[in-house]
């Protein structure tokens, strides 16, 4: 029974989301343009920088090329 409610809840939910004029996935609203992101019509290399990780070995962005990063700079004063 409890299989049968999961399905019909997920089905409902899914179905609610087809049925929508404004999903982001497939509206013709950009999103991202709202909060001032805009797509590059050109790929841009970034500067090679090295920093230390939290284990003390120096990372150089050379050494990810091709891999996707992500890098999270913040700090606490």
């Amino acid at each position: 029974m409890k299989v049968i409610r999961r399905f019909s809840l997920y089905f409902l939910g899914l179905s609610l989301i087809l049925l929508t004029d404004g999903f982001p996935l497939w509206g013709a609203e950009d999103h991202l343009a709202k909060f001032g992101v805009y797509r590059l019509d050109q790929e841009i290399d970034a500067p090679d920088f090295t920093l230390s990780d939290l284990k003390g070995t120096k990372r150089s962005l050379t050494d990810f090329r091709g891999s996707f990063i992500m890098l999270n700079f913040w700090a606490t004063w």
